[in-house]
């Protein structure tokens, strides 16, 4: 095991012991919620909330790829995105819960502009909108993820975040693999306003030890999630 996944694992088993001790109502003091598990911020509380989003619609468009996306790559990196949303949304709603706090349950209007336009194409140009959108999305939430990571002061929301933080690296690089993503991958994610212009970065195709080695690393992560997510046995 890398010592980057040695990290996550002490992280994840430090959430999981901590969870419970977070489940106190905190006591907000001016937007900084007092809880057992260290001050609240209404940075962390958004980073709650943008995870959820993401997840909203990241799934129904990763379950998508199966009968929409004409590259198999795609198919399979789109299963991958939607089985890790569906963990780690379960994960944010058990965090939130654990707070007392209620999250987004319908992805925001611009997020649905994206599943429209996504849903609306067939093949090749599904693809190229698929990998261009998500690719730019997950650039986008991977710096707030960051700062809240590097910032916050409460032990849940830090593994929460590290989490989250390996699930964003997992995809993205998944996603660059492909090859099929182009300038708008990488620019600021705007509201659909029609075709994505998505032409390949590289005519290199997709890295094989990439792959390899984001697909192995994404096994284990997949497994430190289940943990973390699999009820606890009541101590007798």
């Amino acid at each position: 095991m890398t010592r980057a996944l040695a990290t996550v694992f002490a992280m994840l088993f430090l959430f999981s012991g901590l969870s419970a001790t977070a489940a106190a109502q905190p006591a907000d003091t001016g937007g900084v919620m007092d809880t057992p598990s260290g001050p609240l911020t209404a940075n962390d509380r958004e980073l709650l909330n943008r995870v959820r989003l993401a997840g909203l619609w990241e799934m129904p468009m990763g379950e998508l790829t199966a009968t929409k996306a004409s590259n198999a790559r795609v198919k399979q990196i789109g299963k991958m995105i939607m089985l890790d949303h569906m963990m780690l949304d379960a994960l944010t709603k058990k965090t939130a819960a654990g707070f007392g706090l209620t999250t987004p349950d319908v992805p925001n209007p611009t997020q649905q502009s994206w599943m429209e336009e996504i849903n609306a194409l067939e093949g090749d140009a599904f693809d190229q909108a698929f990998i261009a959108r998500l690719r730019a999305a997950h650039g986008q939430i991977f710096p707030f993820i960051a700062k809240v990571r590097s910032g916050t002061r409460n032990d849940v929301i830090r593994g929460f975040a590290q989490a989250g933080i390996d699930v964003v690296m997992k995809h993205m690089t998944l996603l660059e693999s492909t090859g099929l993503a182009g300038d708008s991958s990488f620019a600021e994610p705007q509201p659909a306003g029609g075709i994505i212009n998505a032409t390949l970065a590289s005519d290199e195709g997709p890295n094989m030890w990439v792959i390899l080695t984001v697909t192995a690393a994404g096994a284990v992560l997949t497994v430190l999630l289940l943990r973390v997510l699999r009820p606890r046995r009541p101590v007798r």
